[in-house]
């Protein structure tokens, strides 16, 4: 067992190895101190990332056609409840064709390692230490590959070991955050990963390396644990539930959960009801719930962020800042989420401050407590942006906003929740992978403009170092994990899109060329339907171009995208020859990012590589 404390030594990153000149031109020793090269010092980065949000929930419009912007029915639902979302639109840029993986943990952990979700392994959701069963078959004829299922994990993690919980409740039931340390005499307590899990270098901890203060505020999801913690029993988990093992200086109600149990402070947070995993931890000291009151959760972790940013500027370090709102997930029912300082009343015609709007859209109290979630969300995103601009510091802020997969169109919210995208979370079609993103950077990114360039979630890793002035890492300085017999390395899959942002070309790569992007879900999405919508798949983008590889009957289907948004008309049949192109293209990047493929329930055998399979188009299939 390798120590957290070792493990950078270990790999050669001692304090300063990976700091390099930053953008804004300021010299740095190694440790990061000022050296009087320039009076301008590196920028903050802030990284505003929200849950389930769907690309269309927001006034801001995301969806341009023939290089026009289309506000669409969604657009004008919530015209009222993202001011703050236009506001930053107006300082910076908006991606039209931003993308995340279609479920939680895959995009949380491509973004903190810079690796494709084929490669990384945590191919969908996390939570508990060793579950067995998201092993096994859940419908479709297929079983899931044996995939990361407790998730990421610090450089150095082994497979047994000590680690501190993120949390721990003392006698009087208080939440507290132990120290960080691998020696059991202080309290840490022993586990043992019997199934997969993938080691990655993250670039907070890289930043913190280049002398950034690090803050983690909210949902991080990252790697496997069996809350709620107690001091007495000191439930399993695992290095990886613990944003603190990553390099996050400050952890504000971080831990291995991926959805609050409750919205509300009168229930705790549902610390409340007594033994639920989903409870979210380290709030009950702070005067948010108990005793009459009642703060709402995005509320309460907005103003521990800010809190955290008074501690920083006092410290006079760059800080990083990553506010991971668990709005907007579910619970979306009443009482859970039902939110009494932007409401009325929860019975839904009383709710005067959120009338029916009458927009041939599906009305009741799912959707009213959802938009009331997304202005809640939004107030949050202002209330930084004011911190910024009070404190001096927007200027000199790198300002990130962005969703984790697509909106929730399941489990009674409209059907319809993405459109004009098609489906939505969890989704191989564009309403489960494509996101909101918006990006501001006061002198830096020219104010109100807006790319059309696809950018996909593991690019962030590269795309905020370089804005950070740091090196990404190098080869022998990245995570390299034994998976089950099998070495896998970190391998930086992203390319950074900081020449995007900075107007020096319109495209991620000099050449102008458009690059493939990757999507693999061997794996069974729990909520969803079943089907091929939610279901074992891969996908690509090329340009225009999108292929789906359907892992149940190995078919393909092939949409223009530039002009068939909501995947309608399937060219597959009529393209033939593009889709030998694609499934090409897909087979070689599965391949090179050592992707797993489902097997088969009867035989055990893997699903074919898309082009190693009789090509199955429309129903038809045709020769090789």
């Amino acid at each position: 067992m390798v120590s957290r404390r070792g493990f950078l030594g270990m790999l050669g990153l001692g304090a300063g190895a990976l700091a390099v000149r930053p953008l804004m031109g300021q010299e740095t020793t190694p440790g990061g101190e000022d050296t009087g090269g320039t009076s301008e010092k590196k920028s903050n980065i802030v990284l505003f990332l929200v849950d389930d949000m769907g690309w269309q929930d927001t006034s801001v419009p995301f969806y341009y056609h023939n290089g026009q912007p289309v506000v669409t029915r969604l657009n004008q639902r919530y015209k009222n409840r993202t001011p703050n979302m236009e506001r930053l639109a107006a300082q910076g840029m908006v991606f039209t064709n931003a993308y995340a993986c279609a479920v939680c943990s895959p995009t949380r952990c491509s973004l903190m390692s810079g690796m494709n979700a084929a490669r990384h392994r945590v191919t969908d959701w996390t939570l508990g230490v060793n579950q067995q069963d998201r092993f096994t078959s859940h419908g479709e004829g297929l079983y899931p590959p044996r995939w990361a299922a407790n998730g990421l994990q610090p450089p150095g993690t082994t497979a047994q070991g000590h680690c501190q919980p993120p949390w721990c409740q003392d006698a009087s039931g208080k939440y507290y955050q132990p120290d960080m340390t691998d020696d059991p005499a202080q309290g840490a307590v022993a586990y043992n990963m019997t199934m997969p899990f993938m080691n990655a270098l993250t670039f907070p901890q890289v930043l913190k390396n280049a002398g950034y203060h690090t803050i983690h505020v909210g949902k991080a999801h990252w790697g496997s644990g069996n809350g709620p913690y107690n001091s007495q029993t000191k439930k399993v988990t695992s290095p990886g539930a613990d944003p603190r093992a990553f390099g996050f200086d400050v952890n504000i109600a971080g831990c291995e959960i991926g959805g609050p149990n409750n919205y509300r402070g009168d229930a705790g947070y549902g610390n409340l009801s007594g033994g639920n995993q989903f409870m979210t931890p380290g709030l009950d000291e702070n005067n948010y719930y108990g005793d009459g009151n009642n703060v709402f959760l995005t509320d309460a972790l907005t103003t521990e962020a800010i809190k955290a940013l008074d501690q920083a500027k006092t410290g006079g370090k760059p800080f990083y800042l990553y506010m991971a709102h668990y709005a907007i997930h579910s619970p979306l029912d009443n009482p859970r989420a039902w939110d009494a300082s932007r409401s009325t009343s929860q019975t839904l015609d009383a709710d005067t401050m959120n009338p029916n709007p009458n927009d041939a859209l599906n009305w009741n109290a799912t959707e009213r407590n959802y938009g009331t979630l997304i202005k809640g969300m939004d107030d949050s995103l202002g209330k930084l942006l004011d911190w910024l601009e009070k404190n001096g510091e927007l200027d000199n802020t790198l300002f990130v906003f962005m969703a984790d997969n697509g909106g929730l169109s399941v489990s009674g919210r409209l059907a319809n929740a993405n459109a004009p995208a098609r489906a939505g979370k969890g989704s191989c079609y564009e309403g489960g992978t494509r996101e909101p993103l918006i990006v501001a950077w006061p002198g830096k990114i020219a104010p109100g403009s807006v790319s059309h360039e696809p950018v996909i979630i593991e690019d962030f890793y590269p795309t905020l170092l370089a804005a950070a002035g740091v090196a990404v890492p190098g080869e022998g300085q990245l995570a390299t994990t034994d998976y089950e017999g099998e070495t896998v390395k970190q391998v930086i899959d992203g390319e950074s899109f900081l020449p995007v942002l900075l107007g020096e070309r319109a495209t991620v790569r000099a050449d102008g060329a458009a690059r493939p992007l990757l999507w693999h879900y061997p794996n069974k999405w729990g909520e969803g339907p079943e089907g091929k919508a939610y279901n074992f798949y891969s996908a690509l983008r090329l340009g225009r171009w999108k292929l789906i590889y359907q892992h149940n009957d190995q078919s393909f289907e092939l949409y223009d995208i530039e002009n068939d948004i909501s995947e309608q008309e399937n060219l597959a049949a009529r393209l033939p020859a593009k889709v030998e192109e694609l499934r090409r293209t897909m087979g070689a990047l599965l391949r090179e990012r050592g992707a797993q493929m489902p097997t088969r329930d009867a035989t055990g055998s893997a699903v074919p590589w898309p082009d190693e399979t009789p090509l199955n188009v429309g129903g038809l299939t045709l020769r090789n």
